[in-house]
């Protein structure tokens, strides 16, 4: 009788769920207005308390859900990661989310009297689909701004050239270029309006978009703005960096694409196998679902593959 408390689990959760969105579809203008006049007021505080104030973001608009994950440290890691994705979501919505189709997996494997240690990978294997879909959009979106970026600085240092200011020149590159890099570029330029310190609004970046390439630009950025220099010439330089790396990064994938595919043939080759084998003689796989030895195989098999698959991974993947 494992699934009552697990279904009782599943219903507290669709719960909160449900109050969440509750609250957030009924938030009111006032309380909007009153943000704004906040952010308006950080114009008479001093520089070192202005970053704080302003990011001081929900981590979740339950009110005790929010104290909890504040002082959970892996929490504040979770927004960061779910910041650089462009989401609205919140951790508390996802955190949630992920438990209860965590508590759903056990329950499916439950019902269908599965081994307990297979109900229980289930139920991890849908906890991880959060993690992966926001992972599978942060990776796309690191991509874009990273093509995009050597376009980005080229006309950074154009308008410099033309006489434009470090900040006309970040207004500009907002303007002209498409997401993701003008919205980036546009919170510099809000930030620093809003009273933000220059350095504080450009480290903000590297935590937004965490990428090589933006930490260098940044600390080129920083380091010139100390010391003087040529910063057009700078930023010059590291756009021909970047497009050097890119095209180092398309020769490592031409002579690593042996070695991917084959990867990829052992790791879809014994799960497609068992599919074939489970559709052309059902009751021959029989036993790995309905004996305990069988689940056991399966857990061990399940394990074994993800580790020759991260094995594998390693070895193709060659960082510079």
């Amino acid at each position: 009788m494992i699934w009552i408390p697990l279904l009782v689990f599943v219903s507290v959760l669709v719960l909160v769920l449900g109050g969440y969105f509750l609250i957030v579809s009924t938030r009111t203008r006032k309380g909007e207005v009153k943000e704004r006049l906040s952010l308006l007021r950080i114009r008479n505080l001093q520089d070192g308390d202005v970053p704080d104030i302003l990011k001081s973001e929900l981590l979740s608009d339950v009110p005790g859900l929010n104290r909890i994950l504040s002082g959970f440290g892996p929490a504040v890691r979770i927004d960061k990661w779910l910041r650089q994705t462009d989401l609205s979501i919140k951790v508390g919505t996802f955190v949630l989310l992920s438990l209860a189709l965590f508590a759903i997996g056990i329950l499916i494997g439950n019902m269908l009297n599965w081994h307990f240690v297979l109900s229980v990978a289930a139920g991890f294997l849908l906890l991880s689909l959060p993690s992966l879909v926001v992972n599978s959009k942060r990776k796309k979106r690191l991509k874009r701004f990273i093509s995009q970026f050597p376009d980005t600085l080229e006309m950074l240092a154009r308008s410099l050239r033309a006489g434009h200011s470090f900040t006309g020149a970040l207004q500009l590159v907002a303007q002209e270029m498409p997401p993701p890099v003008g919205p980036e570029f546009q919170k510099i330029f809000d930030e620093q309006n809003l009273g933000v310190p220059f350095r504080q609004a450009l480290l903000d970046l590297t935590e937004r978009v965490n990428l090589l390439d933006v930490k260098f630009f940044v600390t080129a950025v920083l380091i010139q703005r100390e010391t003087g220099g040529n910063l057009a010439e700078i930023i010059d330089k590291i756009a021909y960096v970047i497009r050097d790396r890119f095209r180092i990064q398309g020769q490592l994938r031409i002579h690593t694409a042996q070695a991917r595919l084959s990867g990829l043939i052992l790791a879809f080759l014994p799960p497609t196998l068992g599919f074939v084998i489970f559709v052309m003689n059902p009751n021959y796989l029989k036993p790995l679902w309905f004996d305990p030895l069988g689940n056991l195989m399966i857990g061990m098999a399940v394990v074994l593959q993800i580790t020759g698959m991260l094995v594998i991974r390693k070895i193709v993947r060659i960082k510079f």
